[in-house]
């Protein structure tokens, strides 16, 4: 049998040798989220045992579950894939693995904050383009942003075999970087630097921590690294501004309308200071067609201007993976399959470790019929990193399960979800329990949903849900069955 665990701490109540309070209906709730075999902590375990013991723990952020007033934050403790049959057919990396912890901002103004976390994310970017290192995702180092830790101890926990830590110093025009490589295995400095430049000079920095990381962790000179990074330096922004306008924008929390549109002015923004910075185009067309697929931009853009916009990143810089991700997502919603098959597959070659894009575009593999491969993609990029891949996690295998007739199943893993009230995850419960033979339970979560979307009706959600997201009609015709049997009678 496998078990599910939740372990909190909190104040309880005894009464007839049971336990009350929220102390305990914290821990039933992060029992219920886990995975059968897991075990997810409280966030005021975790304050108590971090670095104490010789576990690996994955923030899964904030959960918001039900009769608890306020979010609960959560982690999950040695990440397996949950057992769906799934066969892993690409293998995890075995080069040397680093983790890039948040580097520190020293400038004395916390709104500097936005520019040190930019540097390390594009930072993390750099080294993950060579096939050869093993990069944590930003999701799992950046824990630890503001946090005085053992770096030799944070290097054990998250399995890798080099940290890389450094700090931020900005005043006017000018910039201090300082950085460094430790071994963890001997607590050792491999390699140490420091930057006191121009701000224009912020780019050939980046390079250069880059190349010099890669040469200490692989045993090359470097020498080949700095010159695939000149290729890269000439599609710098010439303007700073630009740069620091993507990092505002890209610092925003995502998800609002409000989010959306500020974000989207800063990006247009950047674009008009350098129109050949190809960041700033990849960063405005992925947040327009995440905008465009969630109905967060009611614009009526034709597609194909959109569509025109996805794919420019991509031909202004060949190099960058995300530009080929964002141009497949364009591809895969105007229908050209052959096109989305070719940039998933660059962006897989470029970017061979990124959790992000396996998820995202394993996704979307899977919408195209070809389930068993999109879930191997996603249960790669999970593996990858638990937190980053979540959402295209646990929808693609839902729906693959689903589609096996497995929807027992499919509902664990939908309850799983890291963001139980969005609108995609009743839909998905409408579905499962209907199909069940629950009609009753079906139709609860059908209400919730019609709360949201007061004209909800079967052929809405075809067209709306279903169509949007380019499903093939043989899987849409499926899904609706569960609908159908849901869907309240019809007054007379």
């Amino acid at each position: 049998m496998l078990f599910r665990i939740g372990v909190n701490l909190g104040d309880v109540v005894e009464q007839d040798q049971t336990l009350y309070g929220d102390g305990v209906n914290v821990a039933a709730r992060l029992q219920a989220l886990s995975e059968p075999g897991g075990v997810w902590i409280a966030g005021t375990v975790f304050d108590q045992v971090e670095g104490k013991l010789p576990l690996v723990f994955t923030s899964m952020g904030e959960q918001t579950v039900k009769n608890i007033p306020k979010p609960v934050r959560a982690y999950r403790i040695a990440p397996e894939p949950i057992p769906t049959g799934h066969v892993q057919s690409l293998a995890m990396p075995t080069g040397p693995a680093i983790a890039v912890l948040p580097f520190t901002n020293i400038s004395g103004d916390p709104k500097e904050d936005y520019f040190t976390d930019g540097l390390t994310e594009d930072i993390i970017t750099e080294l993950a383009r060579f096939r050869d290192l093993y990069v944590l995702a930003r999701n799992t180092t950046f824990q630890y942003k503001g946090q005085a830790v053992d770096v030799t101890a944070v290097g054990r926990k998250l399995g890798v075999r080099y940290v890389l830590e450094g700090s931020v110093r900005r005043a006017g025009s000018r910039v201090r970087i300082t950085a460094q490589l430790i071994s963890v295995d001997t607590g050792a400095h491999v390699w140490a630097e420091r930057y006191d430049q121009d701000m224009t000079d912020i780019f050939a920095v980046q390079d250069e921590i880059t190349a010099k990381v890669v040469g200490a962790m692989t045993g090359m000179s470097g020498a080949l690294h700095r010159a695939e990074r000149r290729a890269a330096e000439s599609k710098s922004p010439e303007r700073l501004e630009a740069y620091d306008l993507v990092l505002r924008a890209t610092a925003m929390p995502a998800g609002s309308k409000e989010s959306y549109w500020a974000m989207r002015d800063l990006l247009q923004r950047a674009i008009a200071l350098d129109p050949s910075y190809a960041r700033a185009q990849q960063e405005y067309a992925w947040l327009r067609l995440r905008g465009w697929a969630l109905r967060q931009d009611a614009a009526s853009e034709p597609f194909q201007r959109l569509l025109a916009d996805t794919i420019r990143p991509a031909q202004l810089d060949p190099t960058d993976a995300f530009a080929h991700r964002t141009a497949a997502w364009g591809y895969f919603f105007d229908h050209q399959l052959d096109l989305f098959e070719r940039e998933v597959e660059l962006a897989f070659q470029l970017a061979p470790y990124t959790a992000d894009i396996f998820a995202q575009l394993g996704m979307l593999v899977g919408f195209t019929g070809q389930w068993a491969r999109g879930a191997a993609l996603v249960e790669k990029a999970h593996a990858l990193n638990a937190a980053s891949a979540a959402g295209f996690y646990h929808s693609t295998l839902f729906y693959d399960l689903y589609l096996k007739g497995a929807y027992r199943k499919a509902l664990e893993v939908n309850r799983q979800h890291p963001r139980q009230q969005l609108l995609e995850t009743l839909h998905k419960y409408v579905m499962a329990y209907a199909q069940l033979g629950e009609i009753e339970t079906a139709r609860e979560y059908w209400s919730k949903y019609a709360a949201e979307v007061p004209e909800l009706s079967v052929e809405w959600i075809r067209e709306n849900v279903f169509r949007r997201w380019n499903f093939l009609e043989a899987d849409i015709e499926r899904f609706l069955e569960g609908f159908a049997k849901a869907a309240p009678p019809t007054p007379r």
